[in-house]
């Protein structure tokens, strides 16, 4: 069954802590190609606190390079909220109208964000103008947690903090990341009352650490679609923090008895209509 997968991080640079230790973007084809990966959305990443990152035309000139008519890839912009939120808000604008981005991604929870200050809503309007998703980083880092042992290098947000602005920007579609874990009731309460807020199942598990909380996260993602529905969860892999087979394992197990609509709403269909693809 073919897959978008709408969290996927992509470097260089030789990993270290992660199942697979190579995650350039040539790699992650191969991965796709062995697991029926139509399309993958990578993520410009800025990290102030540890000062790294993979910057917006960075990753651009990768796919430039290995996917040039973006067959294969899609792009969600990012920016230093925190520090350079007007030289990163120029920049976005400027990749969405050269059509390079089909997304924002926020990395809350690495950054000293507050998403109801006035000029953060900044974001959110180019969003809106543009049509975009925009994407938030929720719940724990974990390993924020084996390094630093706090949850989060930033304040912490689940998705109980997102209520208030789902009903403010209710006219955009929100994608919450990572079932917001370990708030898994947060998510499910949150997108049963918005029906703008959507989630991803990426990066529930680091796949070199956490395999014994495969059963527990399976159980997780099944609760979510008898309560709220298979069209508001997305399938996605944060690789290489969390592998494409694992990813798979979490929708097989959680739709053993459902029906092949329910997993490709989420395997595909939901990604389709949120990011406007045909």
């Amino acid at each position: 069954m073919k897959k978008i997968d709408i969290h996927c991080h992509a470097t260089y640079r030789p990993m270290s802590e992660v199942t697979d230790k190579d995650a350039s973007p040539e790699n992650i084809l191969r991965y796709m190609d062995k697991y029926e990966v139509e399309k993958t959305v990578l993520l410009a990443s800025y990290f102030p606190h540890k000062g790294s990152g993979i910057s917006n035309y960075r990753l651009v000139r990768w796919l430039d390079r290995v996917d040039p008519n973006r067959d294969r890839f899609l792009m969600f912009g990012s920016l230093d909220a925190a520090s350079y939120l007007n030289m990163g808000l120029n920049e976005l604008q400027d990749l969405a109208a050269a059509k390079l981005i089909c997304g924002i991604k926020i990395y809350t929870c690495y950054q000293d964000i507050d998403i109801y200050d006035s000029k953060f809503s900044q974001v959110m309007g180019l969003a809106r103008s543009y049509g975009f998703p925009v994407m938030f980083h929720t719940g724990h880092s974990y390993a924020c947690r084996r390094k630093y042992g706090k949850d989060s290098p930033a304040p912490l947000y689940t998705a109980q903090d997102f209520h208030d602005f789902a009903h403010q920007w209710r006219d955009i579609n929100l994608i919450l990341s990572h079932m917001s874990k370990p708030y898994f009731k947060e998510i499910l309460d949150l997108c049963s009352v918005h029906p703008n807020v959507f989630t991803d199942m990426s990066g529930i598990i680091d796949s070199s650490y956490d395999e014994s909380d495969i059963p527990t996260c399976t159980e997780e993602i099944k609760l979510f679609i008898n309560n709220v529905g298979a069209r508001r969860i997305l399938f996605g892999t944060d690789f290489p923090v969390q592998t494409h087979e694992h990813s798979i394992r979490f929708v097989e197990k959680a739709t053993l008895n459902m029906d092949d609509q329910t997993r490709e709403s989420i395997y595909h269909g939901n990604a389709v209509k949120l990011l406007g693809l045909k």
